[in-house]
């Protein structure tokens, strides 16, 4: 049994809040030098009274009725700032939905590496218990947990959420997957006394020295060359780790995807949303392969194949 994304959807909480509007409340702060390290001018940040149960709410008044959630045999929502700690999130994206047969469903706890397992459960759930489709929501509000002057935090991460909706196909789209963790990172991203604290030189040390050799060892095991990827699709972490990734694995310009600069780094969301913009501009054909990369705290990271 093979599956194939079919259709991505999104929703961004409505606040706006620009780098520009951070500097001028931290007048210490280099506007240009922040630019140049993270290539973000703005992003989308919830209020402090809005969880990812409003998130969830934003994405049903938007789209009032989304048909292929009553189909879905299973759901799995990925998130590091649930609303509720009992039952799952997810129950509450059924209720918001409307979803009354019984299905699978579960939240899981990861993040910016969360829409690569979230893809490989899937993959394997739809596999092991013959299910013809399945949805993937991805939604935090990391901003509700950063302070305005954490700078290295504060500058990077916008909200989001999207939803994946994926079923069975006939041919075969996921070519190979590769997820790991290291717990040596544990201490370079917390959650502490309702703060994210981030220890940025850490977390680029671990991107600049891991995923190039995660990269290489899929194209190894699934005997492809970087010549036969159409995008190289990372976390949207920041521009400096993109560049980053870029020059060590020798990436040309126009195969590297970025769309962070009005959204920022949506965590979990960031990969989806890439692929939903490459959708929508048709940069990509049948058979295309789209290389999809995420990485981030734990440390953990996952990598994919994917055929169009």
């Amino acid at each position: 049994m093979n599956i194939k994304i079919k259709k991505i959807y999104n929703y961004f909480p409505k606040k706006i809040e620009s780098l520009n509007a951070l500097c001028k409340l931290n007048k210490e702060w280099d506007r240009e030098n922040i630019l140049a390290k993270t290539g973000i001018i703005q992003k989308r940040v919830s209020k402090q009274n809005e969880t990812i149960k409003h998130l969830m709410l934003g994405l049903k008044k938007k789209y009032r009725k989304i048909d292929e959630l009553n189909k879905c045999g299973l759901m799995i929502l990925v998130t590091q700032t649930p609303h509720y700690n009992i039952p799952s999130n997810i129950h509450f994206f059924q209720r918001v939905f409307n979803i009354k047969h019984s299905t699978i469903a579960f939240d899981i706890n990861q993040g910016c590496s969360g829409y690569l397992y979230s893809l490989a459960t899937v993959d394997s759930l739809m596999k092991k218990f013959k299910i013809n489709s399945a949805a993937i929501v991805t939604c935090d509000t990391y901003s509700r947990f950063i302070s305005k002057n954490n700078r290295s935090c504060r500058t990077v991460f916008g909200d989001a959420l999207t939803l994946t909706i994926v079923e069975k196909s006939n041919q075969k789209h996921f070519l190979n997957y590769s997820l790991g963790s290291d717990c040596s990172g544990f201490d370079n991203f917390k959650l502490e006394s309702n703060e994210i604290r981030m220890n940025g030189s850490e977390m680029y040390n671990f991107a600049r020295q891991s995923v190039p050799r995660e990269v290489e060892k899929i194209l190894k095991k699934t005997k492809l060359k970087k010549e036969n990827i159409k995008y190289f699709i990372f976390h949207q972490a920041s521009k400096l780790i993109l560049n980053t990734l870029q020059n060590s694995l020798d990436i040309p310009k126009e195969k590297l995807f970025s769309n962070l600069s009005e959204i920022g780094n949506t965590t979990s969301s960031s990969i989806p949303l890439a692929i939903q913009d490459i959708m929508k501009r048709n940069k990509i054909k049948k058979n295309d392969i789209l290389l999809l990369s995420g990485f981030g705290v734990g440390y953990s990271w996952g990598t994919c194949l994917y055929k169009n």
